[in-house]
C-alpha cells in the first residue's frame, strides 16, 4: 500500500505537494501532527542530499522511495509498505508521466502550494487503479517509524545527550509550574524538539499527545471566556433594570459577579496579565456594601464598557 506521496523542489528541498492515502481522519491527523511533521522534515533532508537515482530507504516495515525528475526540478517521494516495493517501482514511471503533463506548472511555481491541488484527482485515480488499498496507516507503528528515521541521523555525543536531557528536564519542571496554557504549549513544542534530538520515540509520542491535549484546553478556555464575556453585560443590565429608582448599592449583582469572575479565571489561563483587572471588578461587586458609592458606580461603568470581542483581551 502507498501511504503518502510527496513532491519536493529538488534544489530547495521545499515541499510542493503531498497527498495522503492513509486511513486517518482529520482529528487523528491533528493529534499526531508533530509525527507527520517529523517525517516531512526527514524526507526533506534526504532530498537535499542530492538524490539523482532511485533511493530505497527502509523505515521498519515501510519503504521510502525517492526518484529525481530533472525535467520539472522535482523529487518524487513515496512512502509505502516494504512488501510492495516492486509494485511501486513499476508504478513510479506512470506517476512521472502524469506529472510531466504539468511541466509548466512546476517550472513556474511561485510558492503557492494550492496550485497543485489539481493533481489530486488524476493522482488518486492512477494510484487506486494500480495499488490495492487496504486502508492502513503509518500510525499503526509510529514508534517503529521514528526509530528507523533517527537511525539515519548522526549520533550525538554523550555530552550533548546529557545537556539536552537536562534542558528537557528543566522545561518539564517549568511546565508543571505554569498555569498559562499558551506558554505551556510553546514549552511542550520545545520538549518535542528535544525528544526528537534524543531519539526518544516513546517520549516524542507522549509529548505529542500532551501538545494536542493543550490545544484542546486552549480552545475550550477561549470558548468559555467568550461565553462568560457574552453574558457579562446581559447580567449587569438585568440587575440595573430590576433596580428601578433604587440606589445602586441595593442591586443584586451576584450573577454579574459570577460571569466577570469566571471570565477572569479563563482569561488567566491564556494571559499572564490583564485578567486581574476583571477579578478586581468582580470582587467589588461581591463586597458592594464595603466600598464607596463612586467606586461601585465606576465598577459598573467599566463592566458596561467591556469589549464584546474576545480577541481584544487576548492580543
Amino acid at each position: 500500500m502507498i501511504y503518502t506521496i510527496f513532491l519536493y523542489q529538488s534544489h530547495t528541498g521545499l515541499l510542493i505537494y503531498d497527498k495522503s492515502f492513509q486511513n486517518v481522519n482529520s482529528s487523528r491527523m491533528e493529534m499526531f501532527s508533530s509525527f507527520f511533521s517529523a517525517i516531512k522534515t526527514f524526507i526533506s533532508e534526504l532530498v537535499l542530499e542530492g538524490s539523482k537515482e532511485l533511493k530505497n530507504i527502509e523505515l521498519g516495515d515501510y519503504s521510502v522511495l525517492i526518484t529525481s525528475i530533472p525535467d520539472i526540478k522535482v523529487d518524487l517521494v513515496v512512502i509505502a509498505d516494504k512488501e510492495d516495493t516492486k509494485i511501486i517501482n513499476k508504478l513510479i514511471p506512470k506517476i512521472i508521466k502524469l506529472l510531466l503533463k504539468y511541466q509548466n506548472l512546476f517550472l513556474s511555481w511561485d510558492g503557492d502550494r494550492e496550485e497543485f491541488s489539481l493533481l489530486d484527482h488524476p493522482l488518486v485515480d492512477l494510484i487506486s487503479s494500480n495499488v490495492k488499498d487496504v486502508r492502513k496507516t503509518l500510525l499503526e507503528k509510529p514508534e517503529s517509524v521514528l526509530k528507523s528515521m533517527w537511525t539515519h541521523k548522526k549520533r550525538l555525543s554523550e555530552e550533548a545527550i546529557q545537556s539536552i536531557t537536562q534542558e528537557r528536564k528543566v522545561l518539564l519542571n517549568r511546565i508543571q509550574n505554569t498555569s498559562n496554557l499558551i506558554k505551556k504549549k510553546d514549552m511542550v513544542k520545545q520538549v518535542l524538539e528535544l525528544s526528537e534530538k534524543l531519539r526518544d520515540e516513546g517520549g516524542f509520542l507522549k509529548y505529542q499527545k500532551d501538545l494536542n491535549s493543550l490545544k484542546v484546553e486552549i480552545k475550550d478556555a477561549k470558548f468559555k471566556s467568550e461565553y462568560y464575556l457574552n453574558n457579562v453585560k446581559k447580567s449587569v443590565n438585568e440587575a440595573l433594570n430590576a433596580l428601578g429608582t433604587k440606589p445602586l448599592r441595593e442591586g443584586d449583582y451576584k450573577d454579574t459577579y459570577m460571569q466577570v469572575y469566571s471570565f477572569s479565571s479563563k482569561l488567566k489561563l491564556l494571559k499572564d496579565d490583564g485578567w486581574k483587572e476583571y477579578r478586581e471588578l468582580a470582587n467589588n461587586l461581591i463586597k458592594k456594601d464595603e466600598i464607596e458609592d463612586n467606586v461601585l458606580s465606576e465598577t459598573l461603568q467599566k463592566i458596561l464598557k467591556m469589549s464584546d470581542n474576545i480577541e481584544d483581551y487576548l492580543n
